[in-house]
Formats: structure tokens, sequence, C-alpha cells
């Protein structure tokens, strides 16, 4: 009877020996390890996940080192198929380690056998606080402004002159696009600020189509660009606002966070990388603009405004793209200005006391009327949606006429509200 039991179990364990290397440690040496970090300015401690799938029932116990110096030994607290451990990035002492490379020793056991295997793990550079800093000569804004994207401009100011010539209004903001493959447009911004407006700079990356998309920018793919750049902007020195990643809620960019193998989070560090590269680079007087689509496209759990914000500490204002269609596409209808903004404003006003205001926006002629429309604009910013200081009209004439002088009773419409302050 002993003999048969001696048998038994040495047949168990050779079994054991053989399967415990292939089975019980495949998944240790694909450990997951994750960073949390809150949406304020301080981030907190890393978190190291360590974890094996076993064909029976073990106890895990990993042993950190630095160098040859063990620092930290953990054990799960359960025997399990399935052990983990979790390491909070400090040492047996309770001091935060440094960023950098550890080596660790991961041993099971199981009845009484062990078998262990080493690896590496990375603890990350903990993203840096960007501290608030008074930028050199800011541009002074009213208290309510308005102002344009408007075609030709700032290549040429005779547009915008022409413009402002038949509202008799100087325009306080002045947006335009540049892709990621131009340089800073010192030649554009300096027209703007000579012209006494802000300039709005919105940085639209095309090159991460299908090239890894925001992951590649958030792992530095970009950081050359965004360092000259910012040194450019920074050698600049008036007031610059940049609007990078806008209408990210939206799937027609390559940036946006349902397309091109983008998630919210990919934007959330991708938009941090760079705003954090910028402060890197002392270019206080860029302030970063974040934009959302009035509407998510598509509507999911997975594509909401509130899950693309970075963080007050990453950005200087909140914006709205949005659009009254009218009747001029076979999926569009009319909107009133409510309709449009209305449930975003809400949604942006919750997140954030940041400054808001509407970087895009603009109404056809087709479906109904849009003088009227442009009057009940700027009545529902004053008495509803009073968090929003600005409005830049998208005044081109594109996928339809969304110009103030496609009709002259639009353009009569937006002239009174100007002089009337709105």
């Amino acid at each position: 009877m002993k003999y048969l039991a001696r048998t038994a179990a040495a047949a168990l364990f050779a079994t054991f020996l053989i399967a415990l290397p292939a089975q019980a440690f495949a998944s240790v040496t694909a450990m997951s390890m994750t960073t949390n970090s809150t949406l304020s300015a301080a981030t907190s401690a890393p978190k190291v996940v360590f974890s094996s799938t076993l064909p029976k029932a073990s106890r895990l116990k990993v042993y950190i080192y630095r160098g040859s110096r063990r620092i930290r030994t953990l054990t799960s607290t359960t025997i399990s198929t399935k052990p983990s451990v979790t390491w909070n990035g400090k040492t047996a002492a309770g001091t935060l380690v440094a960023p950098g490379s550890y080596t660790y020793r991961a041993v099971a056991t199981v009845f009484g056998a062990r078998s262990a295997k080493r690896g590496r793990v990375q603890i990350p550079a903990p993203i840096p606080v960007v501290t608030p800093v008074p930028a050199p000569a800011p541009a002074p804004t009213p208290s309510r402004w308005f102002g344009f994207y408007q075609s030709g401009a700032p290549a040429s100011i005779d547009p915008l002159l022409s413009l402002e010539a038949q509202l008799a209004a100087r325009s306080a903001v002045v947006n335009f696009f540049i892709a990621d493959s131009e340089k800073f447009p010192l030649s554009r911004v300096q027209t703007i600020v000579d012209h006494g407006s802000i300039p709005l700079v919105t940085l639209e990356f095309w090159s991460i189509d299908g090239t890894g998309g925001l992951k590649s920018i958030a792992n530095g793919s970009k950081d050359a660009y965004l360092r000259t750049f910012a040194d450019s902007a920074k050698s600049f020195g008036h007031e610059v606002w940049l609007r990078p990643f806008h209408e990210m809620n939206g799937n027609w960019y390559p940036w946006g966070g349902t397309v091109n193998g983008n998630s919210a989070a990919d934007l959330i560090a991708a938009w941090r990388h760079v705003r954090t590269v910028f402060a890197e680079r002392g270019a206080t007087n860029v302030k970063f603009v974040w934009c959302v689509n009035n509407d998510n496209v598509p509507n999911t759990s997975a594509n909401t405004i509130e899950g693309y914000w970075p963080g007050d500490a990453y950005v200087d204002y909140a914006s709205l793209d949005g659009y009254n269609w009218g009747t001029t596409q076979d999926w569009s209808n009319w909107r009133s200005f409510s309709s449009v903004f209305g449930n975003a404003y809400g949604r942006v006003a919750a997140l954030t006391a940041k400054p808001m205001f509407i970087a895009e926006t603009a109404s056809p002629e087709q479906g109904g009327s849009k003088a009227a429309w442009i009057t009940d604009m700027f009545k529902q910013i004053n008495t509803t949606y009073t968090r929003i200081q600005g409005v830049v009209w998208f005044n081109t004439n594109k996928e339809c006429d969304w110009r103030i002088e496609s009709s002259s009773t639009s353009q009569a419409a937006y002239k009174a509200a100007v002089a009337a302050g709105y």
C-alpha cells in the first residue's frame, strides 16, 4: 500500500514538473502593468500587477530588485490557480521608488515544489505637473466677443477687413487651420496680432492616419515637431490659442476617439503629452483650447464628451463646435441654436469652470430663417448659455453657404447683435 502511494505521488510530481514551466508561468512573463493617474495636477503612485495561471492551486511570491539589491517581497494572500500580487511602487520601507527598470523573480509553490521566472518591469515617470505661469503680453479680450474663420485669411487680411467693414466691428479672434506637416505659422499669426486680434490656430494631426493613431503621439513620435513648434511660438511672444484634436468625439478625423485604432483614453494621453511638451519648452504664451463636437458620433457609451476631458491642469479654454445644417443635406433638418448646443453646453459646463466659447458655428439659409437663427443665437447666449464668452463664426461657402453675407437680412441680423454687444 505504501509502495503504491509513493508511486502515485511520484507520478503526480513528475506530471507537475512537466506542466508547471509551460503552463504555470506563461502569464507571469506577460504580466500587465498599469499606471493610474487622476485628472488633477497630481498623479497617483504606479501599480504593477503580477499574475500567473497554474494547473493546480498555488501561492505566488514576487521579489523586486533594484540592481542586485532586493527592495520588496510580495506574497499572494490566497492559494489559487490564478494567484496574483500587486506592487504599489514602494520599497519595504514605504518609500516610492524612482522611475526606471526593475528586476523581478516570481516563484510559485505547488505541493511543495517550486518553479521560478525572472523578468523586468518598468516604472514610468509621472506626467509632469503643468504649473500655470502668467503669459507674457497677454492679449486683452472683452467679456463677450466675436471672431471668425474667414476663407482667404490670414494669408491675406483683405477678406477679413471686408467682412469687418460690412459689420462695422473688429474681430477679437481669428481662426485658421494648419496640418502637422506645417511649421509654426509665424507670418499668419503675426498678421492677426498686427490686426489687433488673437490667433486661434487649429492644429490637425493628419500624419497619424494609419500610422499609429493617437498612441503614437503619446509615445513621442511627434516630439521633435512639437518641440520646434513650441520653441517658435515662445519666440513669437504674443498670445496664441492652440486648438489640437478638435471634434475628437466625431468619427471624421484620424484623431477621433472611435477611429484609427483610437480610444478616449488615447486622446487624453496624447493631449497631456502635447501640453507637457509645450510646458517643458516654456511656451506659456500658448493657450490650449479643448474643443468637442456638439453631437457624439457615434452616440455610444465609449464616445462621450466627458470621456475626452484631460483635466483642468491641461486646458486653458473649453470650446464647442456645432452647426445648423438646415435642409442642405439629405440627413439634416433645421435645428435651433438650443437644439444644436444645449446638451453639449451642459455637459462641458459641468466638467470645468474654465472659460468657454464656441469655436465653430454657422447656419445656412435653407430650411428656415437664417437671420432669425442668428438673432436667437445671441439672445440665448445672453439669457441661457451665459458661460459662453465668445462665438467664432465659420464664414465660408463650403458644404453650403455659411457666410454671414449670404443674404442682406442675415448680415443685418449679425451686425445688429454685434452693435448691441450681445
